[in-house]
């Protein structure tokens, strides 16, 4: 894996800075005995909870059966229907009754359980009816399709989470359920006062952020088309058509896009995906995504380590085909920046070089390159862990740490030594670097073609 993500709806945060922990011991490991084939490091992303309801507390799984009235109550304490025998259902919103107004549906863990409001009490109560049967346990996410939440999307736990992910020096910050640009810009101006140079990928699970695509996008650091939560709050059939417009905005954009959720549900309880969820995993990387994330399947699944080979395997077994077609039509350049890129990639697509070798302080040049998704892998150097790990989420960037020295040429022989020893690439192969080189005094970026010697 690439990243690993942590999700604050659950867990506590001793458990949670003990993960990151042993994230940031394994990443000092690898940097002095990196092994072969594989860049060295594992990013960190941190999910807050963002403006979601959930269900109680149970110390047993609530049984409910198809047909079946039940209770949902913020205040159970004070429930005067609790003796006509139907189930309860907390939740954890005393607002809940006034959204639910706006729906006729309610929905649990992204609608694996389907309510049909029946009717609303004068003391807040919702009764509704179950039109599947299931079992719910502690603290299930429930959708309200249609209605606007009248919570937060950022509550003050959530701002406390952030600075916690802040200090603990995570590498990436999902907002859950924002609904705006807005609120990415209030998290970006409240990371720079605490000196964070963290990077905000921005989840997209209402109709509100879908509404506001193109500037959550020009916003944030990253995107993640988070199918579970936003498959509730839509018409399942416009699901497929919204994550493609995403995807296809944030390679335009330059910015990451993941594409996330019930990838591979089946593999929490069996050992094969499904033919349908090895199609799925494909499109993703036919459309170009940078990267599809397992949650569900790996967070509380039987067979984790399966699920993850099973979508490495697949992205690599489609990666391969769509490579052999790969063209180098143009996106879209807006600036030099993006021409450079784009120089260097059609560089390399006609003269069938092996990889594309650069060189980046910030990352930029490296997201560049990989925004003309080159059909060859792009080997990116950089003297910063930071920027190392956070390289991990571009499509196609396999980044490693290296010192610079004062001589571009000697930071160049370093990288090509590391790649051959470590049997990325072989002696006599041609590789496109994009790197600094000096000329008359001065320091300029080139774009060059080399045979490795």
């Amino acid at each position: 894996m690439n990243i690993a993500r942590l999700n604050l709806s659950h867990g506590k945060r001793e458990d949670h800075r003990r993960f990151l922990k042993g994230i940031d011991d394994l990443n000092h490991s690898l940097r002095e005995h990196p092994p072969a084939l594989t860049s060295s490091c594992v990013a960190t992303l941190l999910d807050i909870r963002g403006a979601q309801i959930r269900t109680g507390e149970r110390l047993e799984p609530l049984s409910i059966t198809k047909g079946e009235e039940v209770i949902f109550t913020a205040n159970p304490a004070e429930n005067p229907h609790s003796d006509e025998r139907r189930p309860v259902i907390t939740v954890n919103y005393e607002g809940f009754a006034n959204d639910v107004r706006e729906t006729d549906r309610i929905l649990i863990d992204n609608g694996e359980l389907l309510f049909e409001v029946v009717r609303i009490e004068p003391n807040g109560d919702v009764i509704a009816r179950a039109s599947t049967s299931g079992l719910i346990g502690s603290r299930r996410h429930i959708n309200l399709p249609g209605a606007d939440v009248d919570l937060p999307s950022i509550t003050e736990r959530d701002w406390d989470d952030i600075a916690f992910a802040a200090d603990e020096g995570v590498d990436f910050l999902g907002l859950s359920f924002i609904r705006s640009a807005e609120e990415v810009r209030r998290v970006h101006a409240f990371l720079k006062e605490r000196g964070s140079t963290m990077e905000v990928i921005a989840k997209i699970e209402t109709m509100q952020a879908v509404e506001d695509i193109v500037e959550i996008i020009r916003e944030a650091g990253g995107v993640m088309v988070a199918r579970g939560d936003l498959g509730a709050e839509l018409p399942f059939e416009r699901l497929p058509v919204i994550q493609d417009e995403i995807v296809v905005r944030c390679r335009e954009a330059g910015k990451p896009v993941i594409v996330a959720t019930h990838m591979l549900e089946s593999m929490t309880v069996h050992p094969l995906p499904t033919r349908a969820e090895v199609t799925d995993i494909a499109h993703a990387a036919t459309t170009s995504a940078d990267a599809t994330m397992l949650s569900g399947e790996t967070a509380r699944g039987k067979y984790p380590l399966l699920a993850l080979e099973a979508m490495d395997r697949v992205l690599r077994a489609t990666e391969e085909h769509v490579a052999r077609f790969a063209t180098t039509g143009s996106i879209g350049v807006h600036n030099e920046r993006e021409a450079r890129a784009e120089a260097a990639c059609t560089l390399a697509h006609s003269s069938q070089a092996s990889a594309l070798v650069i060189f980046t302080k910030t990352g930029q040049t490296a997201r560049d390159i990989s925004r003309c998704r080159p059909a060859v892998p792009i080997y990116a150097f950089t003297d910063q862990p930071e920027i190392q790990r956070k390289l991990q989420l571009s499509f196609g960037v396999v980044p490693f740490t290296c010192a610079f020295p004062t001589d571009p040429e000697e930071t160049v022989q370093r990288a090509l030594d590391l790649l051959t020893g470590g049997d990325f690439l072989s002696r006599g192969e041609k590789v496109v670097l994009v790197s600094d080189t000096r000329a008359h005094e001065r320091m300029v970026n080139t774009v060059q073609l080399r045979a490795i010697g």
